[in-house]
This record gives structure tokens, sequence and C-alpha cells, in this order.
């Protein structure tokens, strides 16, 4: 059984191939090849890594530089989150306001 230090650290060096294999699919117009599945266990998982790290105390910005992502990716994906679990966007403003993160 391998030490949790040996799987996080798997983790960090497996992140930027899988980030590539995503951006491959993007470029090669072959997003069908990644299963619906894949893409929400992996968004679910960064969400949660996230927001954990942000509630932590980390200033950590959602995504690196220079790479940048378009205000629509981010609506969609927004809107399709909110929808998951049943939030308006009146409240997610409202909680914006009224936290500290």
């Amino acid at each position: 059984m391998s030490s949790p230090e040996t799987t996080l650290s798997s983790l960090d060096a497996a992140a930027p191939g899988i980030a590539g294999l995503a951006r491959q699919a993007l470029a090669e117009g072959t997003i069908d090849a990644v299963a619906d599945e894949t893409v929400q266990q992996l968004l679910l998982a960064a969400v949660r890594l996230y927001a954990a790290k942000r509630d932590a105390g980390s200033r950590l910005a959602a995504f690196p530089g220079p790479e940048t992502v378009t205000a629509t990716e981010v609506a969609v994906t927004c809107v399709g989150m909110t929808e998951v679990v049943n939030l308006e966007l009146f409240e997610l403003a409202l909680w914006a306001g009224w936290s500290n993160i």
C-alpha cells in the first residue's frame, strides 16, 4: 500500500499530463473520446480541492497564468454547477458579498 505522501506526489505529477490530454482533445476536436463521467469526476475533485484551499486561507487564483479561459467558458461551467446544487445566481451574489473568500 502506498503512503499518502506518495499518492499526493503522484497527483501533482499527473496533473500536467491530464491537463495536456484535455487541451489535446480540445485542439483536435476529439472531446467525444473523453467520457462525460471523466469530465464530471475531474471537475468535482478540482472544485472540492479548490474550495478547501480557499477555505483554509489560500488566495489561490482559480486559473493559472498566462493560460486564459473565456467569460463564456466560465459562465457555462458556473451555470452547470449552480443547477446541480439548485443555487440561484442572486443567492450566489449575496453569498459572495457576505463571505471573506
